[in-house]
């Protein structure tokens, strides 16, 4: 996949960016880096602290898929980072592993975030989907309710313009085996990098916690807890924690 990359050294938020672009009827393929963001979000609406020197970019899709389908996009960016990493830093090797749904860790502390926004099409099929990354390569928060890192931490000096293609390139891989095979290639590799797979884990829903065994994830990405006394959970949200 040939990738349209422009870098910007300040904007509010390469999502945002993306989002604009869109209106203007942009094709697939741009991938947008700011050297620092002044309204960079994550998940659930949290604030996405952008310092100068760590990446932050968004890619433009548009593939032709359902919603459900494009969903999985969040395990194929786990993956193309994680190669990523490795290109950048081979020396840490296993430490870098996918952390369900979409997280990407060294040594069990999160390196970098994910978020997927998208919008549907009247007759439900996907009109386009931005994905937004962020990977802590100078500087991680200190303040945060778990442990995060940064390549920085771990002796590798790299700058987001050196590590960005690196990037683009495994997804441009990635993206190109799930348009043509679906889902299966990427879930098998997710599951290679996955932390705690075959582990006791410990899943926290709004209402309850799950206690039981991560023994796999299903067609859709949901994660399948075998239960103390047998049964098979499906879940599809949630924060997972190795248990205690």
């Amino acid at each position: 996949m040939k990738w349209d990359l422009r870098i910007f050294d300040v904007l509010d938020s390469t999502n945002e960016e993306i989002r604009r672009q869109v209106e203007t009827g942009m094709a697939e393929g741009l991938a947008v880096l700011a050297h620092s963001q002044t309204a960079g979000r994550g998940r659930r609406g949290r604030a996405w602290e952008s310092p100068a020197g760590n990446l932050f970019i968004s890619l433009l899709l548009r593939p032709k898929a359902s919603p459900a389908q494009a969903a999985t996009l969040s395990f194929l960016t786990a993956v193309a980072l994680a190669e990523a990493l490795e290109l950048a830093a081979p020396q840490l090797g296993a430490q870098i592993t996918c952390k369900w749904p979409n997280d990407v860790l060294v040594n069990g502390a999160k390196i970098a975030g994910i978020l997927l926004e998208s919008r549907t099409r009247p007759d439900g099929a996907m009109d386009w989907v931005t994905v937004g990354i962020g990977v802590n390569l100078a500087h991680h928060p200190d303040q945060t309710p778990y442990p995060a890192t940064a390549l920085a931490a771990h002796g590798v000096q790299v700058a987001p313009e050196d590590f960005a293609p690196w990037l683009l390139a495994r997804y441009g891989y990635w993206y190109g085996r799930w348009r043509a095979e679906g889902f299966a290639p990427v879930r098998e590799a997710w599951l290679r990098k996955a932390q705690g797979l075959g582990l006791s884990a410990v899943v926290r829903l709004p209402d309850r916690e799950l206690h039981g065994r991560f023994v796999a994830l299903d067609d859709s990405g949901a994660l399948l807890l075998e239960l103390p006394d047998g049964r098979v959970q499906t879940v599809t949200a949630g924060d997972v924690f190795p248990a205690a």
